[in-house]
Protein backbone atom coordinates (compact mmCIF):
# COMPACT_ATOMS: atom_id res chain seq x y z
CA UNK A 1 0.00 0.00 0.00
CA UNK A 2 1.37 3.32 -0.84
CA UNK A 3 1.89 5.79 1.84
CA UNK A 4 -1.26 7.45 3.27
CA UNK A 5 -2.08 10.77 2.49
CA UNK A 6 -0.72 13.47 4.85
CA UNK A 7 -5.12 14.10 6.13
CA UNK A 8 -5.55 10.69 6.14
CA UNK A 9 -2.71 10.16 8.38
CA UNK A 10 -3.51 13.07 10.44
CA UNK A 11 -7.62 11.44 11.22
CA UNK A 12 -6.28 7.61 11.95
CA UNK A 13 -3.04 7.91 13.58
CA UNK A 14 -4.06 10.81 15.28
CA UNK A 15 -7.63 11.84 15.57
CA UNK A 16 -7.99 15.18 13.26
CA UNK A 17 -10.02 16.17 11.89
CA UNK A 18 -9.50 18.63 8.63
CA UNK A 19 -9.61 22.21 9.46
CA UNK A 20 -12.43 22.41 6.58
CA UNK A 21 -14.64 20.05 8.87
CA UNK A 22 -17.85 21.28 10.28
CA UNK A 23 -18.88 19.20 12.58
CA UNK A 24 -21.00 19.60 16.21
CA UNK A 25 -19.23 18.59 19.58
CA UNK A 26 -21.53 15.59 19.32
CA UNK A 27 -20.99 14.21 15.79
CA UNK A 28 -17.22 14.48 16.83
CA UNK A 29 -17.64 11.69 19.17
CA UNK A 30 -19.80 9.91 16.72
CA UNK A 31 -16.62 9.73 14.26
CA UNK A 32 -14.34 8.58 16.87
CA UNK A 33 -16.44 6.07 17.46
CA UNK A 34 -16.94 4.53 14.22
CA UNK A 35 -13.13 5.13 13.64
CA UNK A 36 -12.90 2.79 16.74
CA UNK A 37 -15.05 -0.15 15.91
CA UNK A 38 -12.88 0.05 12.43
CA UNK A 39 -9.40 0.14 13.92
CA UNK A 40 -10.61 -2.58 16.42
CA UNK A 41 -12.38 -4.63 13.30
CA UNK A 42 -9.20 -4.37 11.23
CA UNK A 43 -7.04 -5.31 14.27
CA UNK A 44 -9.39 -8.27 14.59
CA UNK A 45 -8.50 -9.24 10.22
CA UNK A 46 -5.04 -9.21 10.90
CA UNK A 47 -4.32 -5.67 8.77
CA UNK A 48 -0.81 -4.09 9.52
CA UNK A 49 -0.60 -0.30 10.87
CA UNK A 50 -1.15 1.23 7.94
CA UNK A 51 -4.35 -0.42 7.11
CA UNK A 52 -5.82 0.01 10.16
CA UNK A 53 -4.94 3.79 10.43
CA UNK A 54 -6.72 4.13 7.03
CA UNK A 55 -9.56 2.41 8.00
CA UNK A 56 -9.98 4.80 11.44
CA UNK A 57 -9.40 7.43 9.04
CA UNK A 58 -12.67 6.57 7.06
CA UNK A 59 -14.34 6.83 10.04
CA UNK A 60 -12.97 10.08 11.43
CA UNK A 61 -13.85 11.41 8.20
CA UNK A 62 -17.33 10.37 7.24
CA UNK A 63 -19.14 13.13 8.66
CA UNK A 64 -16.38 16.03 8.66
CA UNK A 65 -19.45 18.08 6.48
CA UNK A 66 -22.46 16.75 7.86
CA UNK A 67 -23.24 19.84 10.04
CA UNK A 68 -22.59 21.82 6.85
CA UNK A 69 -25.92 23.23 5.00
CA UNK A 70 -26.89 21.50 2.02
CA UNK A 71 -26.92 24.94 0.28
CA UNK A 72 -22.86 24.57 0.98
CA UNK A 73 -22.55 21.41 0.12
CA UNK A 74 -24.74 21.54 -3.58
CA UNK A 75 -22.64 23.39 -5.49
CA UNK A 76 -19.29 21.23 -4.43
CA UNK A 77 -21.58 17.91 -5.77
CA UNK A 78 -21.32 17.52 -9.29
CA UNK A 79 -24.97 15.27 -9.63
CA UNK A 80 -26.40 16.71 -6.47
CA UNK A 81 -29.63 16.87 -7.62
CA UNK A 82 -29.41 13.23 -7.26
CA UNK A 83 -28.69 13.49 -3.52
CA UNK A 84 -31.31 14.40 -0.86
CA UNK A 85 -29.76 17.54 1.24
CA UNK A 86 -28.94 15.57 4.21
CA UNK A 87 -27.00 12.69 2.00
CA UNK A 88 -24.90 15.93 0.68
CA UNK A 89 -22.15 15.41 3.31
CA UNK A 90 -20.95 12.33 2.06
CA UNK A 91 -19.73 13.14 -1.31
CA UNK A 92 -18.69 16.51 -0.75
CA UNK A 93 -16.77 15.48 1.83
CA UNK A 94 -14.71 12.77 -0.62
CA UNK A 95 -15.03 15.71 -3.07
CA UNK A 96 -12.94 17.78 -0.39
CA UNK A 97 -10.58 14.86 -0.18
CA UNK A 98 -10.02 13.92 -3.86
CA UNK A 99 -9.33 18.05 -4.55
CA UNK A 100 -6.74 17.99 -1.45
CA UNK A 101 -4.75 15.25 -3.43
CA UNK A 102 -6.17 12.26 -1.67
CA UNK A 103 -5.97 9.52 -4.58
CA UNK A 104 -7.12 5.97 -2.48
CA UNK A 105 -10.15 5.55 -4.78
CA UNK A 106 -11.75 2.58 -2.29
CA UNK A 107 -10.86 5.25 1.21
CA UNK A 108 -13.12 7.86 -1.38
CA UNK A 109 -16.15 5.66 -2.35
CA UNK A 110 -16.42 4.40 1.15
CA UNK A 111 -16.92 8.08 2.02
CA UNK A 112 -19.20 9.38 -0.29
CA UNK A 113 -21.27 6.86 0.19
CA UNK A 114 -21.25 5.83 3.51
CA UNK A 115 -25.06 6.07 4.11
CA UNK A 116 -26.50 5.11 1.05
CA UNK A 117 -23.84 2.02 0.22
CA UNK A 118 -22.88 1.42 -2.82
CA UNK A 119 -21.95 -1.97 -5.21
CA UNK A 120 -18.80 -1.22 -5.62
CA UNK A 121 -18.00 -1.15 -1.82
CA UNK A 122 -14.54 -2.99 -1.09
CA UNK A 123 -14.08 -4.13 2.20
CA UNK A 124 -13.29 -0.89 3.81
CA UNK A 125 -16.92 0.80 2.46
CA UNK A 126 -18.65 -1.84 3.91
CA UNK A 127 -16.87 -1.50 6.88
CA UNK A 128 -17.83 1.58 7.31
CA UNK A 129 -21.33 1.30 6.30
CA UNK A 130 -22.00 -1.13 9.22
CA UNK A 131 -19.54 0.85 11.88
CA UNK A 132 -21.84 4.10 10.91
CA UNK A 133 -24.76 2.21 11.92
CA UNK A 134 -23.51 -0.06 14.85
CA UNK A 135 -21.48 2.47 16.76
CA UNK A 136 -22.29 2.29 20.52
CA UNK A 137 -23.69 5.87 20.67
CA UNK A 138 -26.79 4.97 18.64
CA UNK A 139 -29.50 3.88 20.97
CA UNK A 140 -32.43 2.81 18.31
CA UNK A 141 -32.07 -0.75 18.36
CA UNK A 142 -29.53 -1.41 20.72
CA UNK A 143 -30.02 -4.81 21.62
CA UNK A 144 -29.69 -5.58 17.95
CA UNK A 145 -26.66 -3.11 17.48
CA UNK A 146 -24.90 -5.03 20.69
CA UNK A 147 -25.30 -8.50 19.15
CA UNK A 148 -24.59 -7.43 15.41
CA UNK A 149 -21.19 -5.68 17.11
CA UNK A 150 -20.43 -9.07 18.83
CA UNK A 151 -20.30 -10.35 15.78
CA UNK A 152 -18.29 -8.42 14.13
CA UNK A 153 -15.83 -8.88 12.21
CA UNK A 154 -15.84 -12.85 12.13
CA UNK A 155 -19.65 -12.86 10.81
CA UNK A 156 -19.31 -9.73 8.79
CA UNK A 157 -20.89 -11.12 5.69
CA UNK A 158 -24.10 -12.10 7.64
CA UNK A 159 -23.94 -8.81 9.44
CA UNK A 160 -23.64 -6.68 6.88
CA UNK A 161 -27.10 -8.27 4.99
CA UNK A 162 -28.62 -7.77 8.42
CA UNK A 163 -27.86 -4.09 8.91
CA UNK A 164 -28.38 -3.58 5.22
CA UNK A 165 -32.19 -4.78 5.82
CA UNK A 166 -32.74 -2.87 9.07
CA UNK A 167 -31.72 -0.04 7.43
CA UNK A 168 -33.49 -0.31 3.77
CA UNK A 169 -36.64 -1.54 5.66
CA UNK A 170 -36.62 1.53 7.52
CA UNK A 171 -36.61 3.70 4.46
CA UNK A 172 -39.27 1.80 3.23
CA UNK A 173 -41.12 1.93 6.71
CA UNK A 174 -40.64 6.12 6.50
CA UNK A 175 -42.13 5.75 2.53
CA UNK A 176 -39.10 7.46 1.71
CA UNK A 177 -37.76 5.87 -1.97
CA UNK A 178 -34.93 4.06 -2.15
CA UNK A 179 -32.35 4.91 -4.56
CA UNK A 180 -30.61 3.46 -7.39
CA UNK A 181 -27.50 2.99 -5.80
CA UNK A 182 -29.10 1.61 -2.65
CA UNK A 183 -30.66 -0.98 -4.57
CA UNK A 184 -27.68 -1.68 -6.35
CA UNK A 185 -25.88 -1.88 -3.45
CA UNK A 186 -28.50 -4.15 -2.11
CA UNK A 187 -28.24 -6.36 -5.09
CA UNK A 188 -24.25 -6.23 -4.88
CA UNK A 189 -25.20 -7.85 -0.74
CA UNK A 190 -27.47 -10.39 -1.24
CA UNK A 191 -25.20 -12.35 -4.02
CA UNK A 192 -22.46 -14.02 -2.32
CA UNK A 193 -19.81 -13.90 -1.21
CA UNK A 194 -19.39 -10.37 -0.24
CA UNK A 195 -16.52 -10.34 2.89
CA UNK A 196 -15.54 -7.68 4.70
CA UNK A 197 -11.53 -8.86 5.03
Amino acid sequence: MPRLHPIIHAAGAEGRHPDWAVMSPARRRHTERVGQLLWEWSGTLGHDRMRRIRWRAAGLLHDALKDESPETLGPEVEDAGAWSGSLLHGPACANRLRAAGVEDASLLRAIAFHTTGHADFRALGRALYMADYLEPGRTGLARERADWRRRMPSDGCAVLGEVATAKIGNLLHRGIPISPVTAGFWRAVTAPPATIR
